[in-house]
């Protein structure tokens, strides 16, 4: 039996929301977001294997640490993801019946292909793998700085992630490159077929790290809301996002 992960659990009544983080940063990024949705709902927050709380804790690949996310809240009623974690949040909802799944500067294939314009460029995710073997904090401190591109406020992005990158438990050297590895390798379009929740997608029109057309993508493949927040990269919720979130994970429909 799955060992459950260590959480954060913030709010006592409500939907129970499961709330993962991304890529590089553990769940401290994405505490403004975990307080506002525990004023309406109840929130469990683990920390990825590898992260935080779960420093050690490690999985054997991307289909592990998604059955120890489901084994810590199997009764999930909505799973929110930001990034990297809104791929693993897509392929939880794809294996069982969510009523809700918000996928927050995400997307179901993170890399560029001939038939999938709207994933990250080779060149670019080269320079973050290249980053991670040779100095991992500079990598964490280069996917900050793409965060805020093109944010409104992009001081007030790199402030959050620059406040928590020398912040223990730091993640290590190898649990990044797995992160990598699963950014560059998995593909769930296909996926998108078999989650039966309601989807929302909430995107930064501003974003570098995922376009926002892939926002577009789900709504036509998965019939998911989409919300833009405008001037926002790629934490949305620093520009007005959490409203809309807040409301749409609340709300009884």
């Amino acid at each position: 039996m799955t060992e459950p992960l260590s959480t954060r659990v913030f709010g006592d009544r409500g939907p129970r929301v499961a709330l993962l983080h991304g890529w590089g940063w553990d769940g401290r990024l994405i505490a403004p977001l975990a307080e506002a949705l525990g004023r309406r709902v109840r929130v469990i927050q683990p920390d990825l294997p590898g992260y935080g709380l779960n420093a050690d804790r490690d999985c054997m690949d991307f289909e592990d640490c998604v059955d120890q996310l489901m084994a810590t809240v199997p009764d999930a009623d909505v799973v929110v993801g930001w990034s990297l974690g809104g791929l693993l949040a897509l392929r939880w909802a794809s294996l069982v019946p969510l009523r809700k799944l918000a996928l927050i500067g995400a997307t179901p294939c993170f890399m560029q292909a001939s038939d999938w314009p709207h994933g990250m460029s080779a060149e670019r995710f080269d320079a973050f793998a290249d980053a991670v073997d040779d100095a991992p904090m500079k990598a964490r401190t280069r996917f900050a700085a793409l965060s805020a591109m093109g944010d409104t406020d992009a001081r007030q992005v790199r402030a959050a992630m620059a406040g928590l990158v020398e912040q223990p438990p730091l993640p290590s050297r190898q649990v990044l490159d797995q992160g990598l590895h699963w950014l560059h390798d998995v593909d769930l379009r296909a996926a998108v077929h078999d989650v039966s929740a309601r989807v929302l997608c909430l995107h930064g029109v501003e974003d570098r790290v995922v376009d926002v057309a892939a926002c577009n993508w789900m709504s036509s493949a998965a019939g998911a809301h989409c919300v833009k927040v405008p001037g926002a990269a790629h934490l949305p919720w620093l520009q007005g996002g959490v409203k809309d979130l807040c409301e749409w994970v609340g709300a009884d429909d």
